[in-house]
């Protein structure tokens, strides 16, 4: 397979049977995620569209040539300590004429890396797999932090695509417990990404107000307000007679 072919781009990282991230990056620009990159698992996804390969270009950029054209194909520990595994999918050559969900591909490499977690393999693809991986979460965290704050919140922020479709539970204590998992999550050490980065320059629209995201950053404590913006007063006309 060669790097012109690939249509699709599929990651996950997965930790004793829970998803902590999951990303399916097309080249038509149809992106998907589920996932802040940690435990337990977040149950919010999203689907959308943004008509461009900003997000697929330097993904694909990041993987090496010779991953492409020669599958590593798969490392299979047993694990008695539990474990972590990562699954790259490149995808290509549609034979339906599709390029997004419904695509039918006629070629595919895989990779899939599942170690104990006392494992002391090592080999040059991890270090690939922890960059790929990053690079599309970087990418993809400010669309998917919108996806969160609408699926909890139900305001709709002005960076978020047209076309964009955000599943979550219909229990509001379970879509609670995801969203309060996925803020704990991305203020964790491990992860620790500035929120305010997420928020700005970006204004949130509900009922047709428009309003602006302001966080409260507390060492052990979050919050966050949607504070409507004020339209400009109308200046009063002079009329000369």
């Amino acid at each position: 397979m060669k790097k012109e072919e690939i249509e699709l781009i599929l990651l996950k990282v997965i930790m004793n049977d829970q998803e902590a991230i999951h990303l399916k990056v097309y080249r038509d620009g149809t992106t998907c995620r589920s996932g802040a990159g940690s435990l337990p698992t977040i149950g919010i996804g999203m689907m959308t569209f943004v008509n461009d390969t900003r997000f697929f270009d330097p993904i694909l950029e990041k993987i090496p040539d010779e991953i492409v054209e020669n599958s590593f194909s798969r490392v299979e520990e047993e694990t008695p300590n539990g474990f972590l595994e990562y699954q790259l999918a490149l995808f290509g050559d549609s034979q339906n004429g599709e390029t997004g969900e419904r695509a039918d591909w006629g070629k595919s490499m895989g990779t899939r890396i599942r170690l104990d977690n006392k494992s002391e393999f090592k080999h040059p693809i991890m270090g690939v797999l922890d960059r790929v991986v990053i690079t599309a979460a970087v990418l993809t965290n400010s669309l998917y932090w919108d996806a969160v704050m609408f699926a909890k919140w139900g305001f709709k922020s002005s960076a978020l695509p047209e076309q964009t479709m955000i599943n979550h539970s219909d229990d509001l204590e379970k879509v609670h417990e995801d969203y309060v998992m996925y803020v704990t999550q991305m203020r964790s050490e491990s992860l620790g990404w500035d929120l305010n980065e997420l928020v700005k320059g970006k204004t949130y629209e509900r009922d047709g107000i428009q309003h602006q995201a302001r966080l409260n950053l507390g060492a052990e404590t979050f919050g966050i307000r949607f504070l409507p913006i004020k339209a400009p007063a109308k200046k009063k006309s002079w009329w000369k007679f």
